[in-house]
């Protein structure tokens, strides 16, 4: 029963590989049978995409880093005010190693 489970999670990766070869192959085909115009202009849409890409992925993260200062600044402020740890860790969903570093920061 195992074997035959196997052989399926295999066979099927194996697919989805040659699949991604056979788009390889097919879009290395197509870059070589293009004008230079045709492959500018490719080149040009894709670097467009990949630019996209890349600005959307920084923005991304420029959030998630905003999002994380942003409980550290209010566990500092339910911490200086006396809230226990815990409570500060279940408010801002920081980590409890976090909130008590920020504590031990807030001491010194």
């Amino acid at each position: 029963m195992v074997d035959r489970r196997n052989e399926k999670v295999y066979g099927d990766i194996y697919q989805e590989l040659e699949g991604i070869a056979m788009k390889d192959a097919f879009q290395g085909w197509e870059e070589l049978s293009m004008t230079q115009e045709e492959y500018l202009a490719y080149e040009s849409r894709l670097k467009r995409i990949m630019d996209d890409e890349s600005s959307r992925m920084e923005a991304e993260i420029r959030e998630k880093k905003a999002v994380k200062d942003n409980k550290k600044s209010i566990a500092r402020k339910l911490l200086a005010k006396g809230m226990e740890p815990k409570e500060v860790g279940e408010v801002t969903e920081l980590p409890m190693e976090k909130v008590l570093e920020l504590k031990e920061e807030m001491r010194l």
